[in-house]
């Protein structure tokens, strides 16, 4: 998720000219720094106090190799009954932890506050229950005149209301947390076995892969649409600039200083599979 956030920060600042025999880089506009959240509060279905971060850093100019972290922010999260949960930093690595907060799909309003530079920031998002993920499949098939080593995903939409959808986000982590992203939603599919589908050209036998599946709400949904299109697509000169994927931490006390990332509150379910050896179709 690092690099993804990442990605959104600084792409649509970098441009690089490709010739035949070298490299040119442009000197870039360096603008102000803006706070970039990675607020992904995932409860596990089995642990009642989970350990969530909540990692803050700052954008910086493309060609700088280093993330600049955020220390001694203020940061904490009210609870659906209105308790205050304290994330207190980790050793200086701009990562923020808690232990103390409960998972609660009754009351399931959370919502985060940030203090940090003279600036207030704030989000709200709600919990929903995610689906166990049922069975996991791995296939060998053919695609394009290429056989490729596909893994299927089933789980069981519960319909909530006749009007209202239900919305998953599927992350397969492997190689170096090289994340394969998804999201869906139940619009064709209501009270159905969901099947998803995942397929990479590097998928080799003995790949550990880990699996995991969230329901997510419909903002989220949205934001990720966007910021998987614009990874799929590359950040071309004509797509949509990256930087203008807006996520939901608003800044309260200077609004023009937008914040980027976004504060996700998740039930998270996990599986790993291992790519076995299979005969080609």
């Amino acid at each position: 998720m690092n690099k993804i956030i990442k990605y959104i920060a600084f792409l649509s600042l970098a441009i690089t000219l490709v010739s035949c025999e070298e490299v040119v880089h442009i000197d870039l506009p360096t603008a102000s720094p803006r706070l970039v959240v990675e607020g992904n509060l995932d409860f596990t279905s089995a642990t009642p106090n989970d350990t969530l971060v909540i990692k803050l850093s700052l954008t910086t100019d493309f060609y700088n190799p280093v993330t600049p972290k955020v220390n001694n922010a203020l940061v904490w999260v009210e609870d659906g009954e209105g308790n205050r949960h304290a994330f207190k930093e980790r050793n200086n690595t701009g990562e923020y932890i808690s232990t103390t907060i409960k998972k609660n799909l009754i009351k399931n309003d959370y919502k985060l506050h940030i203090e940090y530079n003279n600036d207030i920031y704030e989000a709200t998002e709600k919990l929903v229950e995610t689906p166990k993920i049922e069975k996991v499949e791995q296939r060998r098939e053919k695609f394009f005149g290429e056989d490729y080593y596909t893994i299927r995903i089933y789980y069981q939409d519960v319909v909530k209301k006749e009007n209202e959808l239900n919305y998953y986000y599927t992350n397969l982590l492997y190689k170096d947390d090289k994340p394969i992203l998804s999201v869906r939603s139940n619009e064709f599919s209501k009270g159905q076995l969901i099947e998803d589908i995942s397929t990479d050209e590097d998928y080799e036998p003995g790949d550990l892969i880990q699996i995991d599946l969230h329901q997510i709400s419909r903002n989220y949904f949205d934001y990720m649409n966007l910021v998987i299109g614009a990874i799929n697509n590359g950040g071309g000169p004509f797509e949509t600039p990256v930087s203008k994927i807006k996520g939901n931490v608003k800044n309260l006390t200077t609004p023009e200083k937008e914040a980027l990332g976004y504060f996700r509150v998740t039930e998270k379910q996990t599986i790993t599979h291992k790519i076995h050896e299979q005969p080609k179709p």
